[in-house]
């Protein structure tokens, strides 16, 4: 028996279907009225509308009747979907449905999350997910290596409803956010793929599916079942026209005051079904966030910073590839950018070209680690393109930088793929190769005596197996002296690599829904065959109730150089950690640390020491998160501290309703390094506070409001602040 809306249980069509069956879509009738978005489904076309419900567990008992009835409908109308979910619920006081930022949903909460692949190839597919609050969240899964995305946004909306025996939602998600393919005869869709997921957090956080996703499947979304019955628009084409403008008031930290007004615009056009034109003029990326603090104080390698900023995030699943051989934060201030991005059944490509005004750093990777010079203004080109569907998935990718001045230019190019082999085996392996005529001059670019060019190759090859319960992967790299890519992610250079990592795994062991045993080698030498690094880490993984999961780790065997003269550092430590769901107001509990025999690669020796990580989630009222952070590392000699480095993050979000919050965040970072023969002794400290008042009317149409002050060294000086108020605006889209 179907309950929900009101008048629904009664005149829907409420036949039971199979697991994975085809979702059928119905249209919104001429005389019917427009479907308001309540979260309710009391609108006659969702008496029309086919029910599914056949929906089977994915966590923690694959393939196991769900203990929570769930319903999926679907609607549409010229502009939208409309897929309209009923998640019952026999006990909705133990219901977790907080207030969060977007893209704060996560599996400790109630929610319900739509996966949508409008080429049908199962490649990659957008997905939508609300919470029983109304919250939002949204992104791309791309299948080659199973990666969810979280930072694209797409322009959509959800209402929910609650009820005594349960909650429903309707998602309206427009067709100009979703990319398809148009057929040869007008405009009819292709095989269309969609999924439905809810997450029930309770003792065990379950996880149902409309479609079964079997033990060892290729992918999360390898099964995504059939979406039938949907009438693309007549004309696909869209227009939508973002310009913003932000005030700013900063001091420095001299003591020099400014201010100013920025006004940039962003501009995403569809002339056809499968084409999308992005263009951004003098785009403002910052003060929305804050990048979370790293500890580099004994690094020897670039750290990875994630993307941000949305003109990158069209189809941003083409960017992932084998190798992190397209890295955009290495564009570091765009004065303008134009990117051309295409969708269809059998190819998917992007290419972009933008004007730099540098800044940033320009990383030279080495074997031992990663050297870097200032950044100087530059253009960049940057084409990537995929063949989609069937058993082999291969591509292409081109990537040009061009420094201002006559100071050279980098570019980098190569072939990459993604192969099913028979006895469930998936290969992944890319070749670039790069040429350079930017070197390092006295802390600057410049071009390379006599116009001599530098060259190199990087290949890697990936192979994996992965049954559900058992997973073996074999990898190489190799990566020549002389190989550089400056639009890439490339921390480590004139290497060869060999990983093998083994796990066996069993269900239901004792107190632990799932219970690994792994073991993972690798060894890196330089080009000369001389030892960089090697490390032999038996360990355990598990996961039980209360969202659960730990590790324990023995690094048996780990050793590094720091350079090609330099001893080898041979560290013996432990690492353990585990993640946990304390309780409904305390929604995530993070905590690791390895603590041993660990190098010091300033003062090349190995000494006692250790790092910790230590992160919560709490809501100690409805409407407000609470997010502490501590990241701690440490290194003795003599009875004290040879080295520490402490990085602090506390981040409040007030929710004054779904649209609106005011968010505080504050960082804080310390580094101390005692002198002793060979090393410098150092000291550094930085904090910064944030006040942020956001409203999001949309994606398109969003204010921010806030202030930033900066206090960087132990000193009185080395101060900064910045207030800015932000205003975004949709100007139009025309279907």
């Amino acid at each position: 028996m179907l309950v929900c809306g009101a008048g629904l249980a009664d005149t829907a069509i409420a036949q039971s279907s199979a697991p994975g069956a085809t979702v059928q879509a119905v249209r919104l009738n001429a005389d019917e009225p427009a479907l308001a978005l309540t979260g309710r489904l009391d609108h006659p076309a969702w008496r029309r509308a086919p029910v599914h419900d056949g929906f089977v567990e994915k966590d923690p008992d694959n393939g196991a009747p769900p203990s929570q009835a769930t319903r999926v409908q679907v609607v549409f109308d010229d502009r939208a979907l409309y897929v309209g979910v009923t998640a019952l619920d026999r006990d909705m006081a133990r219901l977790r449905a907080p207030l969060v930022r977007p893209d704060g949903v996560n599996r400790t909460q109630d929610f319900v999350v739509v996966y949508v692949d409008p080429i049908g190839t199962r490649s990659g597919a957008q997905f939508f997910c609300v919470n029983a609050a109304g919250s939002l969240a949204d992104g791309l899964h791309t299948a080659a290596d199973d990666n969810e995305d979280f930072a694209p946004d797409f322009d959509w909306d959800a209402a929910v409803d609650r009820r005594t025996d349960g909650w429903t939602t309707v998602l309206r998600i427009p067709f100009s956010s979703l990319r398809f393919a148009g057929g040869r005869e007008g405009l009819a869709p292709h095989d269309w793929r969609f999924m439905v997921g809810r997450r029930l957090p309770r003792e065990q956080f379950h996880l149902f599916m409309s479609t079964p996703i079997p033990r060892g499947a290729s992918s999360f979304i390898a099964t995504m079942q059939p979406l039938a019955g949907v009438a693309l628009p007549p004309n696909p084409r869209f227009l939508d026209v973002r310009p913003s403008i932000t005030l700013r008031q900063a001091r420095d930290a001299d003591g020099r005051r400014s201010s100013g007004v920025d006004s940039s615009l962003d501009v995403k056009w569809r002339p056809r079904a499968e084409l999308v034109i992005d263009g951004t003029v003098n785009p403002d990326f910052s003060q929305v966030a804050l990048d979370v603090p790293q500890l580099a104080g004994n690094q020897r390698f670039a750290l990875f910073v994630a993307e941000k900023r949305p003109f990158f995030f069209e189809s941003a699943d083409l960017l992932r590839m084998p190798t992190e051989a397209l890295y955009t934060r290495s564009v570091t201030e765009p004065r303008a950018g134009l990117r051309a991005t295409w969708r269809g059944p059998r190819w998917a490509g992007t290419s972009m070209l933008l004007s730099d005004r540098g800044g940033g750093l320009v990383l030279l990777p080495g074997a031992y680690g990663t050297d870097a010079v200032l950044q100087p203004a530059n253009d960049v080109f940057a084409a990537r393109a995929r063949s989609d569907g069937g058993t082999l998935q291969w591509g292409g990718l081109v990537a040009s930088r061009r420094y201002a001045g006559e100071r050279g230019d980098n570019t980098v190019l190569g072939p990459d793929l993604n192969a099913a082999l028979p006895g469930d085996w998936r290969l992944r392996a890319q070749w670039l190769r790069s040429r350079s005529t930017a070197v390092a001059r006295q802390g600057q670019l410049a071009r390379a005596a006599l116009g001599q060019a530098q060259g190199g190759d990087l290949i890697s090859l990936r192979l994996v197996r992965d049954t559900g319960l058992s997973e073996t992967v074999f990898a190489v790299q190799d990566i020549g002296e002389q190989f550089r890519n400056d639009s890439g992610f490339i921390n480590q250079a004139g290497i060869r690599k060999l990983e093998v990592f083994v796990s066996k795994g069993w269900e239901n062991l004792g107190p632990f829904n799932r219970f690994f045993v792994n073991t993972d080698v690798s060894r890196i030498t330089d080009r000369s065959g001389r030892l960089v690094s090697e490390v032999v880490r038996p360990g355990l993984w598990y996961q039980g109730q209360s969202n659960l999961e730990g590790w324990f780790e023995v690094f048996a065997r780990s050793a590094l150089r720091t350079g090609a003269e330099a001893p080898l550092l041979r560290e013996r430590f432990v690492s353990i950690g585990m993640t946990v769901t304390p309780a409904p107001w305390w929604p995530l509990l993070e905590a690791w640390s390895d603590i041993g025999e660990l190098a010091d690669a300033s003062a090349n020796r190995v000494r006692p020491g250790g790092q910790a990580h230590l992160s919560a989630k709490l809501r100690p009222l409805p409407a407000l998160e609470v997010e502490p952070r501590i990241d701690v590392a440490w290194l003795r000699a003599g009875g004290r501290n040879a080295y520490e480095e402490t990085a602090v993050q506390l981040l409040a979000v007030w929710h004054l309703d779904a649209r609106q919050n005011l968010r505080w965040i504050q960082q804080q970072s310390r580094l101390r390094r005692a002198a002793e023969p060979g090393v410098d002794g150092q000291q550094d400290a930085g904090r910064t506070s944030s006040l942020t008042y956001a409203w999001r009317v949309g994606l398109g149409t969003q204010l921010y409001v806030g202030a930033t002050r900066s206090v960087q060294g132990f000193g009185p000086g080395g101060r900064s602040t910045e207030a800015f108020v932000k205003l975004q605006l949709d100007a139009g889209r025309w279907l």
